[in-house]
């Protein structure tokens, strides 16, 4: 019989939709000024019930269902990754990240975290006798690679350095042969070179470390975001009252939504965010030490591990600590690929979590 799924975690999840679904009204508000609507703000009501009802769906749904399908899965989205260069099926745009499907965009390089997370949760658990024989991890180690590289030739380094680091630490708790987990790691030397050559990426970390004193547009956005989290406070200007989202900080709603909080309810409103993401490390780790199948042991880090991983990161570049990545904050951004792909997320994590006492 299956136990209770952990009541906490539902909790905080859901206090970080809350949080989300308040601050996405309130930058919503310039779209009233401007336009007489809150325009983004129904967009992402209704990306966050597909959400929800994604949640619900991955709660209830056996996870030896989502095991059998986790090879299918990935091979699937390493397609649409390759989708994204074909003329007639991506978004046209200086960045080739999206694709159009029926109408409405959709970005691959979500789901593929999400589907080498699963795939990778199958190999190592498949062959959770024979971790040491480097033939069953090359596959995995192989393609996920070619899923990288390809997302990072969409001039989207931040989301494949987000994925490799995920390949790392799925490898690292899933080997006992440290070699295997050396080989792949030695390619992190690479990306010095990769960034430095990149004369834009090069450039965005430089501003990073003085925004004030280069007046760019590429450290614009942090300056404006750290004067937007200076002039919170402790408590804040008071809930709509932020004054940055007025066009002084671009995408307020998506990269910078951390800093919104911040500026209207104070370091408060940000310790409390903080607090919710090391609450789900905790119970998502949890998940994963106490449960004795091996797929939701490797399943659970993995998920836990991205959610709060890229919420740091996130965090990381609106307090000024890391150059500006494009990384949407789980739950909390503007987003309908991501805001899908967080709500299997956490269902499959809930859904884990029903299996430990």
């Amino acid at each position: 019989m299956r136990k209770n799924p952990d009541l906490v975690l539902i909790l905080m999840i859901l206090a970080i939709y809350i949080f989300g679904f308040l601050w996405q009204f309130s930058a919503s508000s310039v779209d009233f000024l401007k336009y007489g609507e809150f325009t983004s703000f129904k967009k992402y009501s209704i990306h966050v019930a597909i959400s929800i009802l994604a949640m619900i769906l991955f709660i209830i749904v056996p996870l030896k269902t989502v095991k059998k399908f986790a090879k299918p899965l990935f091979l699937i989205s390493l397609l649409l990754l390759v989708l994204v260069y074909i003329p007639g099926f991506s978004l046209r745009s200086d960045y080739r990240r999206w694709i159009i499907v029926g109408g409405y965009s959709f970005q691959p390089s979500e789901l593929f975290k999400l589907a080498l997370i699963i795939y990778a949760s199958y190999v190592l658990s498949s062959e959770y006798l024979l971790w040491k024989k480097w033939r069953y991890l090359f596959p995995l180690i192989l393609y996920s690679g070619i899923g990288i590289l390809l997302i990072v030739f969409e001039k989207d380094l931040s989301t494949g350095a987000l994925t490799y680091l995920l390949l790392l630490s799925m490898l690292y708790i899933g080997t006992w042969n440290k070699k295997h987990f050396l080989v792949p790691l030695s390619v992190s030397l690479l990306f010095p070179i990769i960034i430095k050559l990149n004369k834009a990426w090069w450039e965005r970390i430089i501003y990073t470390l003085q925004p004030f004193k280069y007046n760019t547009d590429k450290s614009y956005q942090i300056a404006q975001s750290l004067i937007a989290i200076g002039s919170g406070n402790l408590f804040g200007r008071g809930y709509m009252m932020g004054k940055q989202k007025f066009d002084y900080i671009p995408y307020v709603s998506k990269d910078f939504i951390f800093s919104l909080i911040c500026e209207e309810s104070g370091f408060i409103g940000g310790l409390i965010i903080v607090i919710l993401i090391l609450g789900i490390l905790i119970r998502g780790y949890r998940v994963s030490v106490k449960t004795k199948d091996p797929f939701i042991k490797f399943l659970s880090f993995g998920i836990t591990t991205h959610i709060v991983l890229q919420s740091f990161i996130v965090i990381g570049v609106n307090i000024g600590l890391l150059p500006v990545t494009g990384l949407p904050f789980p739950f909390l951004s503007y987003g309908g690929t991501a805001l899908l792909i967080n709500g299997i997320e956490v269902g499959l994590l809930i859904n884990a979590s029903r299996g430990i006492s």
